[in-house]
């Protein structure tokens, strides 16, 4: 459904630029089945191990009257061949008769990535038969280390043995229990409502929840970044998946821990660590 809205986007765009220029009927679109890129700038990811599949997508501003044969030639850019990335069928696809999308795959392989400083690659796209439109005829891929992650939404959490050597050292048996809330801020990246998951509520002089505290899904790997409002960073140890729910202990640099359990209402969480 998106590659309809794009396309007809794409329509609406050439036929506004025509209709702004008097006189030049010519330039009116013919019917042409001139080929674009869908995305001219697009991420590319790269887990830790092995590979993740990109798909380039393609299309024609009409569908082709035959079998059309479309290819990915690097223009330019420092990501390496067989190293960083691999074209799969070595970059080639067919849009069939009657049809006016298609995809082209390229391997991404995220070991010799970095999260920070993108590898990049520019491909143009050639066709024995079907001219390129004069937009969107090359495309732009930065290849960056990461995985895909959906990790935002509410849980349920259960929390014992929460502890806090603050005062009189008060310790919490549990089980403390509620709803907590990760919003994505970024990729693979959660601001969480409360990352106390219930305990500061009981901790005498605390305030009612621990916020700042971000958490972070690294192809699975599971890590707290940011500090909280007492500045106090949090750690995360014996992860443990089991269906809908996700158990891990926490533990703060000034000293408060806890082990709480996440549950999922709307399915099993993915594997993590």
């Amino acid at each position: 459904m998106k590659n309809i809205f794009k396309l007809l986007g794409l329509f609406a765009l050439l036929f506004a630029s025509v209709a702004c220029k008097d006189g030049d009927e010519n330039a009116i679109y013919d019917g042409n089945p001139t080929a674009f890129f869908l995305d001219k700038f697009a991420v590319a990811k790269g887990p830790n191990v092995g590979y993740k599949d990109f798909d380039v997508k393609i299309g024609t501003m009409s569908p082709v009257s035959s079998t059309a044969d479309f290819k990915l030639v690097k223009l330019s850019g420092n990501a390496i061949e067989g190293v960083d990335y691999m074209l799969v069928n070595n970059g080639a696809t067919q849009i069939p008769a009657g049809s006016n999308s298609g995809v082209i795959k390229v391997r991404v392989y995220g070991a010799g990535l970095s999260q920070t400083v993108a590898k990049t690659l520019v491909f143009d796209l050639v066709s024995p038969n079907i001219p390129k439109a004069n937009y969107n005829n090359t495309i732009s891929l930065s290849l960056i280390f990461g995985c895909d992650s959906d990790l935002a939404g509410t849980y349920q959490y259960s929390t014992v043995n929460a502890f806090t050597p603050d005062g009189s050292t008060t310790s919490v048996p549990g089980p403390l229990t509620g709803s907590v809330v990760f919003t994505k801020v970024s990729d693979g990246v959660y601001s969480i409502s409360d990352s106390s998951f219930g305990a500061f509520a009981l901790f005498p002089g605390y305030a009612a929840t621990s916020t700042g505290v971000r958490i972070q899904d690294l192809c699975g790997k599971l890590s707290f970044t940011t500090a909280n409002q007492y500045g106090d960073t949090f750690s995360i140890s014996n992860v443990v998946v089991n269906g809908n729910k996700l158990t891990f202990k926490w533990t703060t640099s000034y000293g408060e821990y806890g082990t709480t359990t996440l549950t999922k209402s709307n399915g099993n969480w993915p594997a993590l660590n």
